[in-house]
């Protein structure tokens, strides 16, 4: 006698069972480290590296200093040439606009703006310069995490020297990594003054102690 076939049913729920497996594991396989900024670095700790340690000693103390800083910005991928200004006041305003966009951060207020549409929301929202592959605070905390991430994955020890940015003494770290060598500079203010990789190049053009009160306004 021949044996009973399995029930539709079961059969469907097995079929289901698989695929639904299949695609986990697919999905664990295809999720890496992300190599842009990791949030998850810790900040303020000795990576034993003293040329990144001078730059992260500068890029991780910004939130203390009062400026107006102007950058120019490249995104590689297509080309995109951007402006972005940065204001730091009573050390706890912050004013960052780039291009159109201008976040604003401080005490109980957040807000980004467009500045073309005038009209903004309450909150920091970085897709809006997604475009640029930035987030608002590039130019110090997200710039010490992601050269945290790449002294991680450096090949060897990297290189320390000094430039003068933007009229500024900037201390500077070669990070060689695979793919080539990434360049981060930090003036002793604390803010970024250029990163040059295979995905961005930016750089500080010029840099005052006086915050540009005008930079927070909504439109």
């Amino acid at each position: 006698m021949a044996a009973p076939r399995p029930h539709p049913t079961a059969r469907v729920r097995r079929i289901v069972g698989v695929a639904t497996l299949a695609a986990l594991l697919l999905s664990a396989c295809g999720t890496g480290q992300r190599p842009f900024f990791d949030a998850d670095q810790p900040l303020n700790t000795s990576t034993e590296d003293p040329a990144v340690d001078a730059v992260l000693d500068r890029l991780e103390a910004a939130d203390l200093a009062s400026f107006t800083a102007e950058y120019t910005i490249l995104t590689r991928l297509g080309g995109l040439e951007s402006n972005a200004t940065v204001v730091q006041a009573d050390n706890s305003r912050r004013s960052i606009t780039i291009n159109d966009v201008r976040f604003l951060d401080g005490p109980g207020n957040a807000a980004t703006c467009n500045l073309t549409a005038d009209e903004c929301e309450a909150v920091i929202n970085d897709a809006r310069v997604s475009d640029v592959q930035l987030t608002h605070d590039f130019y110090a905390s997200s710039a010490a995490r992601r050269l945290r991430v790449d002294e991680g994955r450096k090949l060897a020890p990297a290189t320390g020297y000094e430039l003068e940015i933007a009229g500024q003494t900037a201390t500077c770290a070669d990070v060689p990594v695979s793919g080539g060598t990434k360049i981060y500079c930090a003036v002793d203010a604390g803010m970024l003054a250029k990163y040059d990789g295979n995905d961005l190049l930016i750089e500080l053009v010029s840099v005052t102690d006086t915050p540009d009160e005008t930079k927070f306004s909504t439109s």
